[in-house]
């Protein structure tokens, strides 16, 4: 392994219509990977047939065929471990990266130290109606260069956005760092790369570039959200209590305050059809956010019909319980 090496790793289920575009835009780096990895999770469509037309001799397929052991996390860590280059350049199958964007991600690499296990950059958000914006994050970073982020900065800025700064198909990571944190929770339906980014940064730092080098795709046919349900204890919330248990001080303020977001959030995309399970606030900090936890009771005890008044006047007003202000139809993480 050099320091230099990158694999581009591409999960797969039932994506025929996106998945060329994605490679293609691998393809298209004006800095090559070195390989193309792309695991398919038993699709039923015809997603590979769309793989198998592009002859590169660094391509690699992959197939999970058992549909019991389906999943995103579990499809990622084959990847993984299938991997001999040090960095891992994940890449969704309904999205794409520009054309530098690996070669951003080397300039961020001259910022290195031994302590770097995250590398990442902008990304632009592509909607359902044509309109594109950007990330929050790389917006706010007011033309700094490189940043960077230890666990803590990390979860201020996450906070201060009111959303995670990274998603997987802007974000490259170190292999051998994945492996020492322990890889993607398998048991995870939802929330594995957030869950996954907190153990990383817990041993490691990370390092972002503002330059905005990936499309994120919302609102496609048959993403996570579409079938997974958000009334369930988020994933991250087990690894965050531990963090809390382990942290003091300011760390231990910052990790309390990002458990109620994300439990908040789990919150709000319940559908309008039903009552939030208390079993999605279980642990929540009273103390550090009172508001927000009368919310959460009202969204669990009081009628369905009612709620939807909460909804429409509290839950979603900016200012008046913290929220940010910002477009709503986001693919939930």
């Amino acid at each position: 392994m050099t320091a230099d090496t990158f694999a581009a790793l591409v999960p797969l289920y039932n994506k025929e219509p996106y998945v060329a575009r994605a490679i293609t835009s691998i393809l298209a780096q004006t800095r090559p990977v070195d390989e193309i990895i792309i695991v398919d999770d038993a699709s039923t469509d015809g997603s590979i047939d769309q793989v198998t037309a592009f002859q590169d001799p660094r391509l690699r397929l992959l197939r999970r065929t058992d549909p019991k052991q389906r999943g995103l996390p579990a499809t990622r860590n084959l990847g993984i471990q299938s991997a001999t280059s040090r960095w891992i350049a994940l890449l969704d199958a309904d999205d794409s990266w520009h054309g530098d964007y690996i070669e951003e991600i080397e300039k961020l690499l001259t910022q290195a130290t031994d302590r770097t296990g995250m590398l990442f950059t902008g990304f632009e958000n592509i909607w359902s109606d044509g309109i594109v914006t950007q990330d929050s994050y790389s917006a706010s970073c007011d033309d700094q260069r490189f940043t960077h982020l230890s666990l803590d900065r990390f979860v201020s800025d996450w906070l201060r956005i009111g959303g995670c700064p990274v998603i997987p198909s802007a974000v490259v990571l170190r292999r051998d760092m994945l492996l020492e944190a322990g890889l993607f929770k398998e048991c995870c339906r939802r929330g594995e790369d957030k869950e996954m980014w907190l153990r990383l940064l817990s041993i490691s730092d990370a390092l972002a570039s503002p330059r905005v080098c990936s499309s994120y795709y919302r609102a496609i046919p048959g993403q996570m959200q579409d079938s997974v349900t958000t009334n369930a204890r988020h994933c991250v919330c087990a690894t965050l209590e531990d963090m809390i248990a382990r942290a003091s001080g300011t760390r231990r303020r910052l990790l309390k305050r990002l458990f109620n977001m994300e439990v908040f959030e789990y919150a709000r995309g319940v559908q309008q059809r039903e009552r939030v399970s208390p079993e999605i606030y279980r642990g929540f900090f009273v103390s550090v956010e009172p508001q927000r936890y009368f919310v959460l009771l009202l969204l669990s005890y009081v009628p369905v019909p009612i709620q939807k008044l909460i909804r429409r006047f509290v839950l979603w007003t900016s200012g008046v319980i913290g929220l940010p202000n910002r477009r709503i139809g986001s693919r939930f993480r």
